[in-house]
């Protein structure tokens, strides 16, 4: 153990097993982490997670930092040394609960295990040169070179930087940037047919999970505890869903009626689909559309585990389904493939994966499935679109060209459907746009349209 006594060894290792996947398999932290960290205990998972993703959010300027010491590229080195120096430089500039020396000395250790005694040199002599000049580092000059100060202060790719100041303005760019390197609270959305807030409060504080509610997002909870919330009995029996606050206030504004059809047109892994069942009461036809056979299991998954029966699986490209083989909605859900620019802070990967030149193709996707939405929906019925993004390509402008597209439908305004602490800014807009730096959630864009009749 360090000296702050946790089991902090183990966690590197689990750690660094969890960058080179990232790397070398373009996998998500979120994903190879649960399996990676199986054996280990609370503290060890909790801080396995800290440092990989935090080497993984401040990859660039990791990289720029190390660069300094080492006399020759990064990337001409293999994997494994590459991210265990990435690993030791964050602890080194970036987490203060590890003592500098732990970190070298241990990731020297790591350096023995996965490499040879060459390996261990480098590391060991780039780390601890990184160590002695850490506070003398030469960073760009803001005034003069603002876009470089920001993408290597805060991380980010200089082409995601230059569109947040172009939008936003210098200040208000630097708030962006600061607001997505927080860590998001773990949030959960309570079964409202088997348990209450309240109810769910209790039966988690039983199982040693303290949960709160969120300040925010009312009827979710938030969890402060570092434990896996799916390991509680509590998820297993159905009672919550894991879902961010952002993302839960989705599907209530499509208003759903007990009785009524729905089709979900990108349902996997389920947690709006679910949350609409929910709120009709598991009364009603709700069609879950999906492309990915493995992803529609999550949503079969998903709707056994919270005794879900109103909600039928659809295997289909949601730009071409066959309206004769439904029942006529009375709203449809796109809540479409995007970016997902709005969600760095819970996968920090998908700024370093994603390129602008990819979003005027994704918002031809998101256009083609409005269209095929806007087709299935009986008139007087209501069509709702959600991403997880705010760059404009796939929100405003979104939103325009389905209005010049389709005459036959009314924007309505959603402004008076949010909490009340989030509807600053919110009133005179058309759709519903929640910044990070504004709101202290997820990036989200949510408009709604409803189609004459």
């Amino acid at each position: 153990m360090n000296r702050t006594g946790i089991p902090a060894k183990k966690a590197r290792e689990i750690a660094l097993r969890a960058l080179v996947r990232v790397e070398q398999d373009d996998a998500y932290l979120n994903l190879v982490l649960p399996s990676l960290a199986s054996g280990a205990c609370p503290e060890e998972r909790a801080l396995a997670v800290q440092l990989a993703k935090g080497t993984v959010q401040r990859l660039n300027t990791l990289d720029w930092a190390l660069g300094q010491f080492l006399n020759r590229s990064i990337n001409t080195l293999t994997p494994w040394v590459r991210n265990l120096l990435r690993l030791g430089a964050y602890q080194i500039l970036y987490l203060d609960r590890i003592p500098d020396y732990a970190a070298v000395d241990q990731s020297v250790s790591l350096a023995r295990r996965f490499g040879h005694r060459g390996v261990a040199g480098l590391v060991n002599a780039v780390l601890r040169r990184l160590n002695q000049n850490a506070a003398y580092l030469s960073w760009p000059d803001i005034k003069k070179r603002p876009l470089e100060y920001l993408s290597l202060k805060y991380s980010y790719p200089e082409w995601l930087v230059s569109r947040a100041i172009n939008r936003f303005g210098l200040q208000e760019a630097e708030n962006w940037c600061r607001a997505n390197n927080k860590m998001p609270p773990t949030a959960i959305r309570p079964n409202s047919l088997r348990t209450d807030r309240a109810g769910l409060i209790e039966k988690m504080c039983l199982e040693g999970f303290e949960v709160t509610p969120s300040p925010l997002v009312p009827g979710m909870l938030r969890l402060n505890t570092a434990g896996s919330p799916v390991a509680a009995d509590a998820f297993k029996k159905g009672l919550f869903t894991v879902q961010g606050e952002s993302s839960a206030l989705v599907a209530p504004m499509l208003n759903v009626r007990p009785g009524e059809t729905v089709v979900d047109l990108c349902s996997a892994p389920g947690g709006k689909t679910t949350h609409l069942a929910e709120t009709m009461k598991d009364r009603g036809l709700i069609y879950a559309v999906d492309i990915n056979k493995n992803r529609m299991q999550l949503v079969k998954k998903t709707a056994r585990r919270l005794g879900l029966t109103s909600i039928k699986s659809v295997l289909a490209d949601g730009r071409d389904l066959d309206r004769n083989k439904l029942i006529p909605p009375d709203a449809v859900l796109v809540d479409a493939p995007c970016s997902g620019l709005g969600v760095i802070r819970r996968l920090p990967e998908i700024k370093w994966r994603r390129s602008e030149k990819e979003l005027q193709g994704r918002q031809n996707l998101q256009l083609e499935l409005l269209n095929s939405a806007a087709f299935l929906l009986k008139a007087g019925g209501h069509l709702l679109y959600s991403v997880c993004s705010n760059e404009p390509e796939e929100t405003v402008q979104v939103f325009e060209l389905f209005n010049r597209l389709h005459p036959e439908f009314s924007a309505k305004p959603l402004y008076s459907l949010l909490p009340e602490g989030l509807q600053e800014n919110q009133a005179d807009q058309p759709a519903v746009s929640l910044l990070p730096h504004d709101h202290d959630l997820d990036g989200f864009f949510i408009a709604l349209w409803e189609k004459k009749n």
